[in-house]
């Protein structure tokens, strides 16, 4: 039933990209020939142009389904969404623009292919727009719900759950959970019922008929999850595990085959590609010196204040390891008294930490002594958005002890970061923010990073 829905909306939406793709053609036409510009060969027949609407169409909708818009189920913010079809729309165009120097039987204005770009764009993004509020509503209603059983009871379970209590626009709903220990049977978690053991997992399957179950627990040998999938795949039911259950904290895993062997590995990253890295380098060289510019009075009343405070540097600086395990010296404005690691080692700030100088708690509370790392951005050793980078000392004791530590070190560190603005810094377990860069590096776009710079703004949780 949860499976024909699903059809359904990506049916409807395949009908809504049509449709506006054919308005955006009609717009389009009528602005470019009869809204008063200028045309050297005189108004063509709309039945010229409408002939093109046999390649358009398709070559829109393949673009579409390429990058995954079409998939039955993707959890994907709207304004994402919306961005994303800004992005194909316009390669969609690219390619009918070169395909137009290959038909010579007809000459298609090439102001006319503009409008459609622009119309397209417009016009596919409301009607998305449209039908995802119109699916979130239905859901808010309790309509076209996913049941969900969970089966194992950890932090992972409630952090599912309390996604799912925030976010309920997704139309998930949690009907029960299923622990290992006897005295957690009758326990709720935001209302959701503990129901059983793990281990009689079959029979609440049976039992619930719901239409997806996750699998949380981590004592599931491989025997198990292979009955569990059988089980599922039998009963129509959508299966899915948690993919740090092994170690491996990750979300991009995916399937090779050679010969008829399944490998199971971990797809590229998006900042592996060259185009990608260069766009995340414009954006990084344009911001950092924007920023640079308009912070340099508040920097000069900084330096005032670090000096009135007492002797010492107005500039810290610090050895920390950035990409490919490279170490780089990051620069910040002095928070901390002379030699404040002399006695102690280093050890990360903590709230009341008595290190600090007047002016370095009001510097910390607002991230200002952040700032002179726009130099480490301009030079090339930092981005302005990725996984904080740590001390070696750090790195050395977190890479034995912490899997997958080391993978953050694939792109750039970062001024902010995903975890940052979710308040792991400081003191804050470093497991989660492994959870949180790998978030970020296996899902970075652009807009991402805009939306974390835009959130370090009000990103004040742990900044001690």
């Amino acid at each position: 039933m949860r499976f024909s829905h699903s059809r359904r909306m990506v049916a409807a939406t395949i009908l809504i990209d049509t449709t506006m793709i054919v308005l955006s053609f009609i717009v389009a036409y009528y602005f470019r020939f009869l809204g008063g510009l200028p045309t050297k060969l005189g108004i063509p027949p709309l039945s010229d142009y409408w002939h093109a609407l046999f390649g358009i169409i398709p070559v829109y909708l393949w673009l579409f389904r390429e990058a995954g818009l079409y998939q039955l189920s993707r959890h994907m913010r709207r304004i994402e969404e919306i961005f994303l079809v800004v992005k194909v729309v316009t390669y969609a165009v690219i390619l009918l623009m070169a395909l137009t120097f290959f038909y010579r039987q007809f000459s298609y204005s090439r102001l006319y292919l503009v409008f459609i770009w622009f119309f397209s764009c417009v016009f596919i993004s409301v009607g998305r727009y449209l039908l995802i509020q119109w699916g979130y509503w239905r859901r808010e209603q309790k309509k076209d719900m996913i049941e969900v059983l969970i089966i194992g009871f950890n932090r992972n379970t409630r952090d599912l759950i309390e996604w799912t209590k925030h976010n309920p626009h997704y139309g998930q709903r949690p009907v029960g959970i299923l622990a290992q220990n006897v005295e957690d049977i009758g326990k709720h978690v935001e209302n959701v019922p503990i129901l059983g053991l793990s281990e009689h997992w079959e029979t609440f399957i049976q039992k619930l008929q719901p239409d997806q179950v996750v699998l949380l627990d981590e004592s599931f040998s491989r025997e198990k999850v292979t009955d569990l999938v059988a089980i599922c795949e039998d009963a129509f039911i959508d299966f899915k595990m948690g993919a740090d259950i092994h170690g491996l904290i990750a979300s991009n895993v995916g399937v090779e085959y050679v010969s008829h062997i399944p490998l199971l590995g971990f797809r590229s990253l998006p900042l592996d590609d060259p185009w990608n890295r260069f766009l995340k380098r414009t954006f990084d060289l344009a911001v950092a010196g924007i920023m640079t510019l308009v912070f340099l009075p508040i920097g000069l009343i900084v330096v005032v204040l670090i000096k009135l405070e007492g002797k010492g540097p107005v500039f810290y600086f610090q050895e920390r390891v950035g990409r490919d395990g490279n170490v780089f010296r990051l620069i910040k404005f002095r928070t901390m008294k002379v030699d404040a690691e002399k006695e102690t080692g280093p050890v990360w700030a903590k709230p009341g930490d008595d290190r600090r100088t007047r002016s370095g708690e009001f510097l910390r509370k607002w991230n200002l002594d952040e700032f002179p790392q726009l130099l480490n951005v301009l030079s090339g050793e930092m981005s302005l958005v990725g996984p904080r980078p740590e001390r070696p000392h750090f790195v050395d004791k977190f890479r034995e002890s912490v899997p997958r530590y080391m993978a953050r070190h694939k792109v750039k560190s970062g001024l902010t970061g995903w975890a940052q603005v979710h308040g792991l810094r400081g003191d804050t377990s470093i497991e989660e923010r492994i959870k949180y860069d790998l978030y970020y590096m296996e899902n970075w776009s652009l807009l991402l990073d805009v939306e974390i710079l835009v959130m370090t703004l009000f990103a004040f949780k742990n900044a001690y």
